[in-house]
């Protein structure tokens, strides 16, 4: 199947899924107010954050692996569920650990309820990010985006029930947080001993766990520092603004962070062909895809800062009038932020240079949280925003120039659109509706 068709597939799903995870998060915000929503988004923040400590990097590992050997499928899985309870247990123990010692000082505002059930959703969350990265590996990017789109369906189904129609409040908004991944932990396992056969004329090796372990690593501080810059400044103004403040920021925060999910389907693509394609090949599908998105979302940023101010006060209410300023804030970033996640693709799974992808975000975690202390506690919620926007900015542009040196590439080639691009698309969107009409 083309890059193209590929991408169409995801790109359509996370577009409904855009549509149903905005949906869920601006009904919960109406529900719940500025206070609880705050509380809820923390509550996510710290499955997030427990969910990449305790992965060290096997979800980068699982991707890799799975993409460039296919007939040790079955065996990358097994050897995946017998690090996988080590992981959770770990996780458990040092993060019990950090919120017992600190907890009053890092999460002054979540309840007991809400600590326990995100410990409860840990497991169930870290299995999710290994299980869609062994997809992505695959190739199989529809069943990655159907999974979450059924689940992000049933939790908005539940939460209009339970939330809005019997006025569950925030205990029952996490509840269903926690039972709606319980259902899909059920759903990915079967569907990963389903999905993965070994070939049996090829043996994998005896250290398999071991080497996939020592990828990960590679590229595991990366992850963490990633996590660092965009999850800490929640942290930060919780402690100095109050659960408000990051009900206002978080509301921003989520609708930015999901309308970047159609550069994910692009990237979860990419993924793959990085995998095999041979060095020129692959720097001409970066450099068309890089072009070609960073047009698309200009375009789709530019739409959103014209209708979000419009939209925003009449759905959420006045409560929620300063979350204008904190998106048109993030928004400035999105459009950069884009282009590093693909790039992504081409220094981990193409140069299989992870450590170099972690020491770039390490860049960004020096200068995000540098300005997240200094602005958060001036600015609140816009400080946030700024910091994070700003990081996003100056992280690509190292990125690319980073790229277009390993590369050999223009900076022209990424920045214009080419007549053969236009060309190429036209052409496999016909292929793609004539053999619609064919099946039909």
């Amino acid at each position: 199947m083309s890059t193209v068709r590929l991408s169409l597939v995801g790109f359509g799903l996370r577009l409904a899924l855009v549509i149903i995870v905005i949906a869920n998060a601006l009904l919960l915000a109406r529900l719940l107010g500025p206070q609880e929503f705050g509380e809820y988004f923390l509550f996510l923040r710290v499955v997030s954050v427990l969910a990449v400590v305790g992965d060290l990097g096997l979800s980068q590992s699982a991707n890799a692996f799975y993409g460039r050997h296919k007939e040790w499928q079955d065996s990358i899985h097994r050897a995946i569920l017998r690090i996988f309870p080590i992981l959770c247990l770990g996780t458990t123990i040092f993060g019990g650990l950090a919120l017992w010692l600190g907890g009053d000082v890092f999460l002054p505002h979540i309840t007991r309820f809400l600590t326990i059930a995100a410990f409860v959703a840990l497991p169930l969350s870290l299995y999710a990010n290994l299980w869609n990265s062994m997809m992505i590996g695959m190739g199989r990017i529809w069943r990655v985006n159907l999974i979450q789109l059924v689940m992000c369906g049933l939790a908005l189904i539940l939460n209009v029930i339970f939330v809005a129609g019997l006025s569950g409040g925030l205990v029952f908004a996490a509840s269903i947080y926690v039972l709606v991944m319980l259902v899909q932990f059920v759903v990915m396992i079967l569907m990963a001993f389903r999905l993965s056969h070994d070939d049996q004329s090829a043996e994998p090796p005896s250290q398999l766990s071991r080497q996939m372990l020592h990828f990960g690593l590679r590229g595991y501080s990366g992850s963490v520092s990633s996590l660092l810059w965009t999850r800490v400044p929640v942290f930060i103004l919780n402690a100095t603004h109050g659960a408000i403040a990051v009900g206002v920021f978080s509301i921003g925060q989520q609708v930015v962070e999901k309308m970047l999910l159609p550069v994910q389907a692009i990237r979860d693509v990419v993924y793959q062909k990085m995998s095999v394609l041979p060095r020129p090949n692959a720097r001409l599908a970066m450099n068309r895809y890089l072009r070609l998105t960073w047009w698309g979302m200009v375009i789709t940023l530019v739409l959103a800062l014209v209708a979000l101010p419009v939209a925003i006060v009449p759905l959420l209410g006045p409560a929620y009038a300063n979350a204008v300023e904190v998106m048109r804030l993030l928004l400035a970033g999105a459009a950069f932020a884009a282009i590093s996640l693909l790039l992504d693709t081409f220094f981990i799974n193409h140069l299989h240079r992870p450590g170099l992808v972690s020491l770039i975000v390490w860049l960004k975690v020096v200068i995000g949280l540098a300005l997240a202390v200094l602005w958060i506690p001036k600015f609140g919620a816009y400080g946030a925003a700024g910091a994070m926007a700003f990081t996003q900015i100056v992280g690509a542009a190292v990125y690319v120039a980073l790229y277009l040196r390993v590369s050999g590439s223009k900076l022209s080639e990424l920045m214009f659109i080419h007549s053969h691009d236009v060309t190429l698309l036209r052409d496999q969107l016909v292929t793609i509706v004539r053999s619609r009409e064919g099946t039909g």
